[in-house]
């Protein structure tokens, strides 16, 4: 019985993975919420005093951290939403 209810566990969990609608998520400071596709890269700002610099992250799920990156990198598909 545990082993059916393991195998059954995985499977949804592999299904939930491999389905058209898996994404990333991330969310502010503010409660906002934003979905990033799997296989897009997600570029995010690094805390000040650095403006023009971004981490590359890209959903597989979850995000994987690539490298740091400037401002404009043809490689981010999205910026962070943040002011």
């Amino acid at each position: 019985m545990f082993l059916a209810v393991t195998s059954l566990t995985q499977a949804y969990a592999e299904a939930k993975m491999n389905s058209t609608n898996a994404a990333c998520s991330y969310t502010l400071a503010n409660g906002e919420t934003y979905q990033i596709p799997v296989g897009q890269n997600l570029c995010w700002r690094v805390p000040p005093p650095s403006y023009k610099v971004y981490t590359l992250l890209r959903c597989d799920p979850p995000f994987q951290e690539i490298n740091r990156v400037q401002l404009g990198d043809g490689r981010c598909n999205r910026y962070e939403e943040r002011q």
